[in-house]
């Protein structure tokens, strides 16, 4: 295309970007770079926020990355200039003699459909809770979802929960309503018989809060404390049958030793309860698809471990870690088979925060729970002597500062990922970007990301020792292992 000169700044990159500010010769033009036109006209460009600025940002969508290189040629033959792209962080480069660089990133697009279903944790909970107290306290038995949508009380109860706090998501009601139904359906009727059970109250509290409260005296073997209820328990519920003596048996098993009880004493009584049908805890899930079911968890042997992943070799456990190169990702996949996903990421990339290890059952929207940090870090430190991943954002640099410290580890890494990956220096340049940028957080999610891999390859080197590595991590985010409470978990 033989056009005028033209000045290299991010603004003339922005509108060569832009598919509507194109004229129509143009855009006859850019029709000879294959499907360009498409990803340009889908697209959005974020103007540059001031003309000082150096770098342009555009975002795709997701099924275009593939065509991003042809941006290069466009551009150059716009500003007779000389174009880099990098596959692995999607960066663009343009560079012209005389002119200083202008640096284009590509983010991709969210797809509003990802966020069609945010209804707050607490709400889908209370939902359940407000259909189980139906069953309990008021014997009800729902045969079908419009049984339950024909309970005008239960209907109240629920737009009321689902409102709370000033939130309005009632609009999401129906889309909960299958789930609320199989999970009464599975418990109550198929399990256990509602007019025999009840919600669970101690000393007039429920069982969550009272446990939360006691958990804290609670200790291990070695005299090491629990932690937090949820770092124990995943049950969001109870329900117990004959509360009386329920209560009487707790205090009997405690009274000696109110002050200093013992995990594994607490998890026995708890798994006597719940093999006699008194006492269970419930991990609640939503429900998608035709086949709901419940599953007793860490009661014996069997049920203290995944069959699952059991017998995984390290063949099967896929590592998807290249977004620790890519974008403002700040997400890594363990992928055990067919069977479960863990994801390593950082809660809120919008601001410095400690790494999360989340699991979640594929094929399914069951989210397995998050694996408490201290155990992991423990876990990953419990074999062989480095020590460098620590789980803390404030161990790492918050502003432009040396990186030099982490090339040894970056290299390491990128030899167990996978040649793709940039060099140390692009790589280094590509975080002193995210400071430039004041996204500092963003690059300390990456250095923490490769510490972490680097502490995981480094003392798990064999590939038997590194796949009971990530099966155990597995298994810390499902909650499964005589570390963690009995329950029955509904999904």
């Amino acid at each position: 295309m033989a056009v005028k000169k033209i000045s290299l700044n991010p603004q003339t990159v922005g509108s060569w970007m832009t598919y509507k500010a194109l004229t129509q010769k143009e855009k006859k033009d850019l029709k000879n770079y294959g499907r360009l036109w498409e990803v340009m006209a889908a697209g959005n460009l974020i103007p540059a926020k001031s003309h000082q600025a150096r770098t342009v940002n555009f975002e795709y969508l997701p099924k275009d990355e593939k065509e991003l290189s042809g941006f290069a040629q466009w551009l150059d033959s716009v500003f007779q200039g000389s174009s880099t792209f990098n596959k692995s962080t999607l960066k663009l480069v343009i560079e012209k003699k005389g002119s200083s660089k202008v640096t284009i990133n590509f983010k991709e697009k969210k797809d509003p459909k990802e966020s069609r279903d945010n209804t707050p944790t607490d709400m889908q909970e209370k939902g359940t809770t407000d259909v189980f107290n139906r069953v309990l306290e008021k014997n009800k038995r729902y045969a079908s979802v419009q049984a339950m949508k024909d309970d005008g009380e239960l209907m109240k109860e629920l737009r009321k929960t689902f409102t709370s706090k000033g939130r309005k998501h009632d609009d999401k009601i129906s889309g909960w309503m299958d789930t609320f139904f199989n999970q009464q359906d599975l418990f109550f009727l198929q399990k256990f018989a509602p007019s025999k059970w009840s919600t669970f109250e101690y000393n007039n509290q429920d069982f969550v809060h009272f446990f939360s409260d006691f958990i804290k005296k609670v200790k291990t073997a070695e005299g090491a404390s629990v932690g937090k209820y949820t770092t124990w328990n995943p049950s969001d519920i109870w329900a117990v049958y004959d509360k009386t003596a329920v209560n009487k048996e707790i205090d009997e098993s405690f009274k000696l030793d109110k002050d200093d009880p013992k995990l594994s004493k607490l998890n026995n009584l708890l798994i006597n309860l719940l093999d006699n049908a008194q006492l269970v805890g419930i991990s609640l899930k939503k429900i998608e698809g035709s086949n709901p079911h419940m599953e007793i968890m860490n009661t014996d042997a069997k049920s203290m471990k995944l069959a699952q992943v059991m017998e995984l070799n390290m063949s099967d456990i896929d590592l998807e870690i290249d977004n620790i190169v890519k974008q403002e990702l700040v997400t890594t996949y363990i992928k055990f088979a067919k069977t479960h996903t863990m994801n390593i990421n950082l809660g809120d990339k919008k601001k410095f925060g400690n790494l999360t290890f989340n699991t979640q059952v594929k094929g399914t929207a069951a989210q397995g729970g998050q694996a408490p940090t201290n155990l992991v870090q423990k876990l990953l430190h419990k074999k062989g002597s480095s020590r460098e991943f620590k789980n803390d954002h404030g161990s790492y640099p918050k502003q432009e500062d040396t990186l030099k410290k982490w090339e040894k580890k970056y290299v390491f890494v990128k030899q167990k990922a996978g040649q793709s990956w940039p060099s140390w220096d692009e790589f280094e340049d590509y975080l002193e970007d995210f400071y430039k940028d004041k996204k500092p957080q963003i690059a300390v999610s990456k250095l923490m990301q490769i510490d972490f891999y680097y502490d995981a390859f480094t003392n798990y080197a064999t590939s038997r020792n590194s796949a009971d590595f990530w099966i155990s991590l597995l298994h810390l985010g499902m909650k499964v292992g005589d570390r963690f409470a009995p329950h029955a978990k509904i999904s």
